[in-house]
């Protein structure tokens, strides 16, 4: 046996005793279980979302949400203009809170496949050496080699890409991703689920048109962030002293079983095998530690971080992407696939004087530069152009989205312990998997039936090795 298989074999039994653990938990309604969720994103609050609904009836669960930026959306209702949501959240550009808009389970080919690989990702390593600055088109994906080059994550992330393409022989991509694509939007569609119907995030566009001209059925277009917004108040509104936000706090540790200084975490690490606690700090300094029986990661881009200070493997890498608020007065109903397979133009349930608001969102940058890059918004608008008449630049920006080495999510219980979870590595599909995500990690931790296969999204898929 090698030693992959052998480091999935452990694995495996591993994770059947945890969802035994689980199981013993779902069952009983006497003793309350405390879930710490470190992240307040569509990944954390999908999680909360479906812990608390489906084990509500036994009421033996109770949640900690803990996001520095809580305090922004919380006790709020989704704002009903896109003046007033843009006067409170500027162009920081927390992936959460503002994104592309698209809800597209027609997105289900990842950057990691052959024909991605051969359009796009060949030509922008191969652009490093071109003599030529001005290419034709604009590249989808581009790589900052100065700034990769002296980056550790950078290289822990290309190496678990390594090891997927050539040892672990992957399921097929494009099926795991569809899957929990299309199962997002069943979870968004739910009729029995009035906790979800009941929160108006815009949703708007009826398909989405293809480069060649046919429109996709299924997809769509909504705000994220009215979605997040609503979902919080919702959850608090629903379910009370069971469902705690703590805001304007950040993550400082995780506290190993048995260890009572955090700082030692790295010599307790091989005997101990739980979380005990998760400390915070605020913005005054002062630490807080707060005790629960189970833990869930769901930090995006702060996620690998946080895992690499406990030795979990978590590849995922922050990748630029680039953001345009644009108006026209063309009045479109569908979402517009930009041409070289840059990018998508989402029509906004919002106008400004009459003129429909879209949402451009495109490019793959691997970069460590956050501030916009101009020549990328001119090439979304300009793309964009093509397709709509009158067309007027009203904000920009640019965030980054934590992809995973497999371009698919980071979804079940962590190498190692045995009461961490994640639920992370969404890439650019954020708001067209979120939901779905927070549901399968409910059933995992709950010891419930899962709706969709969880083994492609498992974090045990990338070894036991810490890179």
């Amino acid at each position: 046996m090698s030693l992959y298989s052998a480091a999935a074999s452990a694995m495996a039994v591993a994770a059947r005793q945890k969802m035994i653990t689980a199981r013993s938990m779902a069952s009983s309604s006497s003793v309350e279980q405390h879930i710490i969720i470190l992240g307040g994103g569509i990944a954390g609050l999908s999680t909360a979302r479906y812990l608390l609904g489906y084990t509500h009836r036994h009421r033996n669960v109770k949640i900690t949400l803990i996001d520095r930026n809580a305090a922004e959306i919380k006790n709020k209702l989704p704002s009903p203009t896109y003046e007033e949501q843009h006067a409170e959240y500027p162009h920081f550009s927390t992936p959460s809170r503002r994104n592309g808009n698209v809800l597209c389970p027609s997105l289900n080919i990842p950057w990691t496949s052959k024909s991605l690989l051969k359009e796009t990702i060949m030509p922008a390593v191969k652009s490093v050496f071109a003599t030529n600055d001005s290419p034709s088109a604009p590249l989808a994906i581009t790589f900052d080699w100065k700034s990769l080059i002296s980056d550790r994550s950078m290289y822990s992330f290309a190496t678990h890409y390594l090891l997927q393409k050539l040892v672990y022989k992957p399921p097929r991509h494009h099926q795991c991703n569809k899957s929990i694509l299309e199962y997002n939007m069943k979870c968004l569609d739910d009729p029995s689920d009035s906790l979800v119907q009941s929160i108006n995030y815009g949703r708007f566009a009826q398909g989405t048109r293809l480069v060649d001209g046919t429109v996709v059925e299924g997809d769509s277009s909504g705000d994220v962030g009215l979605f997040c917004r609503g979902l919080l108040s919702r959850l608090q509104t629903e379910y009370g002293d069971k469902f705690i936000v703590r805001s304007e706090e950040n993550i400082d540790s995780l506290v190993l079983a048995g260890c009572h200084d955090s700082t030692n975490n790295e010599q307790q690490h091989q005997d101990s095998a739980t979380i005990s606690a998760a400390v915070t700090v605020d913005q005054s300094g002062i630490k807080s530690t707060i005790h629960a029986d189970q833990f869930v990661i769901a930090m995006g881009n702060n996620s690998r971080p946080l895992c690499d200070s406990i030795h979990v493997p978590c590849p995922i890498y922050p990748v630029k992407g680039h953001l345009v608020t644009i108006s026209s007065s063309d009045d479109l109903k569908y979402n517009i696939t930009l041409p070289n397979g840059i990018g998508y133009a989402a029509p906004m349930d919002h106008k400004v004087n009459g003129r429909r608001l879209y949402r451009l969102s495109g490019f793959v940058d691997f970069t460590s530069t956050k501030e916009p890059d101009e020549h990328r918004i001119e090439a979304l608008v300009d793309a964009a152009k093509l397709h709509l008449n009158d067309v007027s630049v009203i904000d920009e920006s640019a965030c980054h989205r934590p992809f995973s080495a497999d371009d698919r999510p980071i979804i079940g219980p962590a190498a190692a312990f045995g009461n961490l979870y994640l639920c992370t590595g969404f890439g650019s599909r954020g708001w067209s998997i979120g939901l779905g995500s927070g549901s399968l990690l409910a059933s995992l931790i709950l010891g419930l039936p899962c709706n969709i296969d969880p083994e492609p999204y498992l974090p045990r898929r990338f070894g036991t090795r810490y890179f």
